[in-house]
């Protein structure tokens, strides 16, 4: 849990610091309301902003001088400061959320555009917001720096691109064809609004059946 959340409220993350004995402090003359640094066991230090803070370019780039001793003016223009989930899946009601913060490939960041992020986040955005958000297939591609493919990219590009990206990451401990399932279902969502997953391109579909989860989703025989 303590890894992979990315948005919550200030006094959730406040809780969690005395659960999970992490440290938490505000950073620069950056009120503690904007911006806090949260540094968790063995791991390095994060900066989450409130989700409505204008200013988190600044808070990160005081950040960066404070805990790696490089300011955000000597980093290439290819890197960008990124919320690690859409400012679009809030509204008022929400302004003690605070959200993680990454630094993000400029042609990575690009791929994940608002248009995309919009369409699929829009149900979402209907559903009110209860608890901490955790991190999504979405965030963990952009900072792993893998780029979606386009809209108009189509089908059989749609299905390559998720079996090699699943293939690409089963070492990390994920699944290959659970992965092609939710990384096709969450594309076919964003790009036509249809909750299933793509079927299995004839390319690789012997190969996938060859998994022994493949038994265990039947939406693939009926996709």
């Amino acid at each position: 849990m303590s890894i992979c959340l990315i948005a919550t409220t200030r006094e959730r993350l406040q809780k969690h610091s005395k659960e999970y004995n992490w440290s938490i402090e505000s950073i620069g003359r950056i009120s503690p309301m904007s911006a806090l640094v949260v540094t968790k066991k063995n791991l390095e230090p994060e900066l989450w902003v409130r989700n409505d803070y204008r200013d988190y370019r600044q808070a990160f780039q005081r950040f960066l001088d404070k805990y790696y001793k490089i300011g955000l003016a000597s980093l290439s223009a290819d890197w960008q400061v990124d919320h690690l989930h859409p400012l679009s899946r809030f509204t008022r009601k929400h302004a003690t959320y605070f959200i993680r913060l990454a630094l993000v490939a400029r042609h990575i960041n690009s791929s994940y555009g608002a248009g995309f992020e919009r369409l699929l986040y829009k149900r979402e955005r209907q559903r009110d917001l209860t608890g901490g958000i955790h991190m999504d297939w979405m965030a963990f591609l952009k900072i792993k720096g893998i780029r979606l493919p386009s809209k108009t990219s189509g089908l059989t590009f749609w299905q390559l691109w998720a079996w090699n990206c699943a293939k690409s990451i089963a070492n990390e401990g994920f699944d290959t064809v659970f992965t092609y399932v939710e990384l096709t279902t969450i594309l076919n969502l964003a790009y036509t609004n249809t909750w299933r997953p793509f079927p299995l391109h004839p390319s690789f579909k012997a190969e996938a059946q060859s998994f022994d989860s493949y038994a265990c989703i039947p939406q693939l025989s009926k996709a």
